[in-house]
């Protein structure tokens, strides 16, 4: 029963990044599993659970890519004592394997769904939004901790899209590096450093012209 509830979920990851939401209905779905409605029913009772499901799904699946064998993830809730030295190197640890994921491309249907979704219905954008709000709890309050900035204010958030769409950019830009450089294959491990590297000096760029050390314990 467990590897139905998997196989539907890994089955619906690469539809709804395909086709989004509305362009996906269960007979696909089903149909591609190779299982019954009945199953689907069953695990997730319909599409709208099963949607949800499978962002939880990839986003514990990116998880597990962003911090590895460790075991240990911070809370919100103890960042707030960190020092500026301990929050800068969380972010650096996320910040690095989160191009990891992009440069190896195992994000891919997650980033898709979300493409999908902004050219869908304002109410269904909102609502994965909503759905996501958890989950950048821990970066807003990082960002916060390192610049001093209230989170949520407008100024955080222009500074947050600032650092994490870089991250973003490694995957969309993927072509045109791949052209330039002549690369028919996967990314090289020196060339993975060196974005990686730029990537992490502009962020620090960034980071460096709201630091304010007053509000750091």
């Amino acid at each position: 029963m467990k590897d139905t509830r998997t196989k539907l979920l890994k089955t619906s990851a690469r539809i709804f990044a395909r086709k989004g939401y509305s362009g996906t209905s269960v007979r696909d779905i089903v149909n591609i599993a190779h299982v019954n409605v009945s199953a689907l029913a069953y695990h997730f009772g319909g599409k709208r659970e099963l949607f949800f499901e499978t962002i939880r799904f990839l986003i514990e699946d990116h998880r597990k890519h962003m911090w590895g064998k460790e075991k240990f993830m911070p809370t919100a809730q103890q960042i707030e004592n960190y020092s500026y030295e301990q929050a800068l190197n969380l972010l650096h640890r996320m910040v690095d394997r989160l191009l990891d994921n992009n440069l190896s491309r195992k994000n891919l249907p997650l980033e898709r769904i979300f493409t999908q979704v902004e050219l869908e219905s304002v109410g269904m954008r909102k609502m994965l939004l909503e759905y996501m709000a958890p989950f950048h709890e821990l970066p807003f309050k990082l960002l916060s901790l390192l610049t001093g900035l209230p989170e949520r204010s407008p100024e955080l958030l222009c500074v947050a899209h600032s650092i994490f769409g870089q991250i973003m950019l490694s995957e969309t830009q993927r072509l045109a590096i791949e052209h330039n450089l002549g690369i028919t294959k996967s990314y090289s491990p020196q060339l993975k450093q060196t974005i990686k590297k730029t990537a992490w000096s502009h962020m620090l760029g960034i980071l460096n012209l709201y630091k304010k050390g007053s509000k750091l314990k």
